[in-house]
């Protein structure tokens, strides 16, 4: 070996003792995770991301944190995500019509294509409801009443979706249905029970009132019947094209690094197994639909383009 050799070789390996062994490539989580919330504390989506985080936690290694940031129906959150670093340590918790619903009514600095669906827990069990003394079993019997009159009904409304959803069968009905502005669920359905109104849109304020006979459930806004109530139909079983399936919807940038976002994949798929989140879903009325990955994803990208048919269609 040349003395120029042997020089160079000392000095690589004093260069490796003084640098010391390089270090392993980074294994995510190496810090704790952020849960942000489009709501505040105490509320369906809170109180299921809470749930949610103690899985994810015990999955990953690490603490999941939630962090509330209440605004603009859930917007806010979204779009503080977007100025965060695309490294999979901060996601959002929001209602899905956040996304599928909202940017096609409001301008907004985001759109359904713009993030990563790792999971949605829940449905929220959204319906029309009316007093049992007005004699409709469903839908379709308001419906027919208002083309007997000739007169408009009134409804309670708490959201610019269920405002959208009853315009839509209202337009291909023929019938006018006038929507009266209340502050949320519970007055929606008090309004209801004092006779204020002839039907309301309830996101599941109503349940209890149901259960106990006091509420008819007319119409059910989700894909499915909801639990506890198998003889009320959809609007989907009742023959319309549209429907509002609100659920729990976790997201992330869309440029996360794709090995981060199969890593939380699989954490939001073992937490949708977990069987706290599950009797919380049960306990709010929320049922056990929990799809991840891919599944959540086509959902998501289909109930946008139906809300936006249904926009188009009351234009």
């Amino acid at each position: 070996m040349t003395g120029l050799r042997k020089h160079l070789l000392g000095l690589a390996a004093l260069g490796l003792a003084v640098a010391g062994p390089l270090p392993a490539l980074a294994d995510f989580p190496e810090e704790p995770i952020n849960i942000i919330v489009g709501f505040g504390a105490g509320g369906g989506v809170d109180t299921v991301s809470r749930s949610a985080a103690a899985a994810l936690s015990e999955v990953l290694g690490q603490p999941v944190n939630i962090r509330n940031q209440p605004g603009a129906g859930g917007a806010l959150a979204v779009t503080a995500l977007q100025a965060m670093p695309a490294d999979g340590y901060n996601t959002v918790a929001t209602t899905s019509t956040t996304l599928t619903f909202d940017p096609h009514t409001q301008d907004l600095s985001f759109d359904v294509d713009g993030f990563e669906y790792l999971a949605a827990f829940g449905v929220f069990p959204e319906a029309l409801i009316a007093l049992p003394d007005r004699g409709w079993t469903t839908l379709a019997d308001t419906v027919a009443e208002a083309k007997e009159k000739g007169e408009p009904f009134s409804y309670a409304s708490t959201t610019s979706v269920d405002t959208v959803v009853v315009a839509s069968v209202a337009a291909k009905e023929g019938v006018t249905f006038n929507p009266i502005p209340t502050k949320g669920g519970a007055e929606a359905v008090a309004q209801t029970l004092g006779g204020h109104v002839d039907f309301a849109y309830s996101s599941g304020t109503y349940y209890a009132q149901a259960e106990a006979g006091n509420l008819q459930v007319l119409a059910v806004l989700g894909e499915e019947r909801i639990e506890g109530f198998p003889d009320a139909p959809t609007l989907l079983d009742l023959g319309y094209d549209t429907s509002s399936m609100n659920m729990v919807l976790f997201l992330v940038q869309k440029d996360v690094p794709d090995d981060v976002k199969a890593k939380l994949a699989e954490a939001f798929a073992a937490a949708a197994k977990d069987e706290r989140l599950l009797e919380t879903l049960k306990t709010r009325n929320m049922g056990a639909f929990v799809p991840v990955g891919e599944d959540i994803a086509k959902l998501i990208h289909k109930q946008s383009d139906q809300f936006k048919a249904a926009i188009e269609a009351t234009k």
